[in-house]
């Protein structure tokens, strides 16, 4: 049963929060920040406190969810959440100093996220996963990143302006619903069907019931296509009966950066997102963009392509009699990405490009480095465009701004903190300045220090200006002694070696933690659990240390890829790890032959593959495709629609067949017994290039050396 908003006597929304006092604490205190940074980051550094609110809170199951769009689960040991630790007295102290740096009086955000709220469905079976975020900010939490995790409890139906709802924390991101004259326009379809089922659900629990007539991808990241099947069926799309809508390149860049490198971006999303943490003050908070739950049944549902694309950089369609401008952000946020205005309600929906966060220009979970120059430059195009006329700028995650000033003050200054990242990263390369001291020295845009939708909880000033660098000159700082290093290993053992042996490393790092210099502590002993990976010491002083910095971190992404890193330095990741290919079998099936065959190319064995050469046709029988394959000095490569005149046989199969032996669904022998594989030639070679592919660790190590 959904819950409505209480009212008040005068018959509008009683407020959900309830204000506590805050503090002043001053945040400058030399002892404080000289115990926290040990002369590592400048103390003047700002940072902010928190703002206490009474939530509607969202239960939900919890998504297996990864940036790669694969469910890869990390088995952890159950004893872990008995085995964190408090705060050490210092890190508690710098968390309360935050609370007197930022405007926490500021109620604008508070009153935005409940504005417009209808009523939500609590998840039965998970009433109280978030009720902790009710209290005031623990010792153990930034309580900046405490706030956003506070506004990222809400969920439920809101009422954007006539015609125009949102859905929000039924997944990570929002599904917008646009009223059209006989249906509805949905906007982005959560991560999965069950998820985007339960929120058409809520909202046709109170609006009336449309068809859906069209939808809309903003961009080509999972959590924001992965539920539509739960909205539209593939018959419908292909039909024509509904319309499909997405900025250009959308499915070139959905299997594109889930496909090659798939495991690796998928075991690093679990770092990223913390999805192996417990949900609590000392483990998962929030992600930054929004919590990483699911409502609903579990599972993915097929991708479904779009019938009709966006090609221009600003082009028009009229719906259901509503109209749409939509102008392409092609390589910001995402490699296919727009943002669309809806000119008749004045309302402009940025997708992900100006959400209340500053954003990633290089994910934890791994990507191609993203444009912040671009980012800006589209931002700006938008300001242009759309600013005079705007009332309400709404985006994919959080909350919406009302007001023209509000709106043209949200663009602008989120254009500019993009571009400030790079301009001063650039600037500072030029001087001759490396990443490590470039992100150490870039601070927050002046004047941009007291905007929360600027602040660092899923991007960082840090890692921003790294991905800058990346992007211009690459991984080479320039210094030779970096150009050809000792592999991990190696060099720690020198390491101790020159420091006079592990006990004795151990022995002064416990003194450093003891002083607060907990970044030079998770460096030290990184050295020794790499040269000593069954050091027990070692491994529960650099845990401590993470998760130290994961209680001051104002980023989610940081604060959870530090407690990740604890968790598993005290617990390890058991034996349940399991071996993968490396792709979902919904991206599997959505990538184009050619790319099938690259992303095989990266499970080739080249070592022992030798001077092996097998050149072999390939027939695919229900997509009509042809490709010749060769695998010589352990390179695979292919041409479409071609047969190799040298080929040793050819193959007759489908794509089905195809994926499921790829997918170890089911072996090479069984589809060639039951002849849904034939070939023509030496049907020997086919099993020799299967027999080259390998899997891939699930699990594999990341902070410690790799089995």
């Amino acid at each position: 049963m959904a819950r409505k908003a209480p009212e008040r006597r005068n018959n509008t929304p009683a407020p959900w929060w309830k204000w506590s006092r805050l503090g002043k604490i001053p945040l400058r205190n030399p002892r404080v920040a000289q115990k926290i940074t040990n002369g590592c980051g400048p103390p003047s550094r700002t940072r902010r406190p928190t703002l206490m609110a009474r939530s509607v809170f969202l239960n939900w199951r919890r998504a297996r969810w990864t940036a790669s769009f694969m469910a890869i689960t990390i088995i952890v040991d159950p004893a872990q959440s008995q085995q964190t630790k408090p705060a050490e007295p210092n890190v508690a102290a710098a968390n309360r100093a935050v609370q007197s740096q930022l405007p926490f009086g500021d109620r604008q955000d508070f009153e935005d996220a409940m504005r417009g709220f209808i009523a939500t469905t609590p998840d039965p079976g998970n009433r109280d996963r978030w009720a902790f975020l009710e209290h005031e900010a623990p010792p153990t939490v930034n309580p900046s990143l405490w706030r956003q995790a506070q506004l990222n409890a809400t969920n439920g139906l809101f009422k954007v302006t006539d015609g125009i709802y949102q859905v929000r924390g039924f997944s990570q991101a929002n599904m917008t619903i646009v009223e059209g004259m006989t249906g509805l326009i949905v906007i982005d379809t959560l991560s999965t069907p069950g998820a985007a089922r339960e929120a058409l659900d809520l909202y046709f629990a109170h609006r009336p019931r449309k068809p859906v007539v069209a939808v809309i991808y903003s961009h080509s990241h999972p959590d924001h296509y992965g539920g539509v099947s739960g909205v539209v069926s593939q018959a419908e799309v292909a039909a024509g009966k509904t319309k499909l809508i997405a900025p250009a390149g959308f499915l070139e860049a959905v299997v594109g950066e889930a496909v090659i490198g798939g495991n690796a971006k998928a075991r690093r999303g679990q770092y990223q997102f913390g999805m192996p943490l417990p949900i609590g003050e000392r483990g998962n908070v929030d992600e930054g963009l929004g919590k990483n739950d699911s409502r609903g049944g579990s599972g993915f549902g097929p991708i479904i392509a779009p019938n009709d694309t966006i090609q221009q950089l600003v082009e028009s369609r009229t719906i259901d009699g509503v109209a749409l401008t939509f102008q392409l952000a092609l390589d910001s946020e995402a490699p296919s990405e727009m943002l669309i205005y809806l000119p008749q309600s004045h309302v402009l929906d940025v997708a992900e490009d100006a959400a209340h966060t500053l954003h990633n220009l290089l994910p934890f979970r791994g990507t191609i480095v993203r444009d912040a120059n671009r980012w800006s430059q589209y931002l700006n195009a938008a300001l242009d465009q759309f600013g005079a006329d705007a009332q309400v700028l709404i985006a994919q995650h959080h909350w919406p701004v009302w007001g023209n000033e509000r709106v043209r003050a949200r663009l602008a200054n989120q254009r500019d903190l993009y571009k400030y990242v790079h301009d001063q990263t650039i600037r500072m390369m030029n001087q001759g300045l490396g990443p490590t001291e470039i992100a150490e020295t870039l601070t927050m845009p002046p004047g941009l220090e007291n905007d929360w939708s600027a602040r660092e909880y899923y991007g960082t000033i840090s890692h921003n200006s790294k991905a800058v660098y990346q992007r211009y000159v690459g991984w080479y700082d320039g210094n030779p002694a970096t150009l050809n290093r000792l592999p991990r290993v190696e060099e720690a053992k020198k390491y101790l070696e020159y420091m006079g042996g592990s006990a004795a490393v151990i022995a002064r790092a416990r003194e450093d933690f003891k002083a607060g210099r907990y970044r030079w502590v998770a460096q030290v002993m990184d050295q020794v659990v790499f040269a000593e990976p069954s050091n027990k010491e070692a491994r529960s002083l650099a845990a401590d240390a993470f998760e130290q910095l994961g209680y001051l971190a104002e980023s989610a992404t940081w604060r959870n890829a530090y407690l990740v890193g604890a968790q598993e330095l005290r617990s390890g990741v058991r034996s349940g790890a399991r071996s993968v290919p490396g792709v979902s079998p919904e991206i599997l099936h959505a990538t184009p032959i050619t790319l099938v065959f690259d992303y095989l190319g990266t499970r080739v064995d080249g070592p022992r593959a030798g001077t092996a050469n097998i050149v072999i046709n390939w027939q695919f029988t229900d997509t009509r495709e042809s490709l010749a394959s060769t695998l010589e000095h352990g390179a695979l490569t292919s041409i479409i629609g071609k047969t190799a005149p040298n080929a040793g046989t050819t193959v007759t199969t489908t794509r089905t067949v195809f994926e499921s032996i790829i997918l170890g669904q089911r072996t090479l022998a069984d589809a060639m017994g039951h002849r849904e594989i034939t070939t023509i030639g030496d049907a020997k070679a086919v099993s020799d290039l299967f027999t080259l592919l390998v899997d891939f660790e699930a699990g594999f190590p990341v902070v410690e050396p790799g089995r």
